[in-house]
């Protein structure tokens, strides 16, 4: 099965069950999200019901509840994202997607340090 890249709002979803690492009704993924998001009920059932069309979760009717558990996993999905990221965006140049961290400030001189370990850790 292909994964492919799923909206930001399914993105949403998905992160609230990968972060809880464990199987979640549609009870505790509604009052999750309608904290975060203020989402109504309705909009996060219609989210979950696309989930499990793209084969992302699996449902399971267990009582009043339906329990959703992922079937694409949060490295999974990461491995796409930023091939897709890297390839896309930056040409599959890597000097260009560092540049672009450093200059906006999102790379620190700790990240720039693990990356020089990295590196020499790669040419051994």
């Amino acid at each position: 099965m292909g994964i492919s890249k799923i909206p930001q709002s399914e993105l949403i979803v998905m992160k609230v069950i990968w972060d809880n690492e464990k199987t979640l009704s549609s009870k505790e993924i509604i009052n999750i999200l309608k904290e975060k998001t203020g989402w109504k009920r309705t909009t996060t059932l219609t989210l979950l019901s696309k989930l499990v069309q793209k084969e992302f979760i699996s449902a399971e009717k267990i009582k009043l509840y339906t329990y959703y558990t992922p079937i694409i996993s949060k490295k999974e999905y990461l491995e796409l994202e930023t091939e897709y990221f890297f390839t896309n965006i930056h040409d599959r140049s890597l000097k260009s997607l560092i540049t672009a961290l450093h200059d906006n400030d999102e790379i620190s001189e700790d990240d720039i340090e693990d990356l020089e370990k990295w590196i020499k850790e790669r040419k051994e």
